[in-house]
């Protein structure tokens, strides 16, 4: 009978797991309030001997807003560029399918946050959230995204994404192109 129990529990843990694959990192959905923030994930990275670019997206649902979150770490021996975001900042996406989708820029005017290390290398941060309109929702979760620009105050950045990144250090493969379609659920 124990084992019968414990065996239930287990099934029935792997059972919730697998209808639910969303991980949050905040989930507050109560007759007050809803705000959904999805965990990190990796999008695009660069590494060298004297610079390391990691940039990432997470979702982000407040009430009926839902927007994409772009976290940006750059890190160098030299002092790296301070990014900045106002309302003309944007993010645009290239579909496998051809269709080109754009994500304006949320919030006021702000930049990210810069530190000097002289034993290490120096960092420069930034975190923005865009807003994800019906119809970018609706392209977004059927074609995986090839490529995007991000649009700065003072610069573009132009990323064209892989299909997998996995190695010994990662828990599981990460599917960068397949951000949205995988993600996209868990703020619906």
């Amino acid at each position: 009978m124990k084992y019968n129990l414990l065996l239930f529990l287990v099934l029935f843990t792997c059972i919730v797991k697998a209808q639910n694959p969303c991980d949050y990192k905040i989930n507050v959905d109560t007759e007050d309030e809803v705000f959904q923030l999805t965990q990190e994930s990796l999008i695009d990275y660069t590494v060298a001997s004297k610079k390391t670019i990691f940039v990432y997206f997470s979702l982000m649902k407040q009430e009926t807003v839902k927007s994409v979150v772009l976290s940006i770490s750059l890190n160098s021996e030299e002092i790296p560029p301070l990014i900045c975001y106002d309302k003309k900042s944007r993010i645009s996406f290239l579909l496998s399918n051809g269709v080109y989708v754009s994500a304006p820029y949320l919030g006021i005017e702000t930049c990210g946050r810069q530190s000097r290390d002289e034993n290490a290398m120096n960092n420069s941060t930034s975190e923005a959230s865009f807003y994800l309109d019906d119809t970018a929702l609706e392209r977004l979760a059927i074609s995986p995204v090839e490529s995007l620009r991000i649009s700065t105050v003072k610069a573009n950045f132009d990323l064209a994404l892989i299909d997998v990144i996995s190695n010994q250090e990662l828990e599981a493969p990460i599917y960068p192109k397949e951000f949205f379609i995988n993600t996209l659920p868990c703020i619906e």
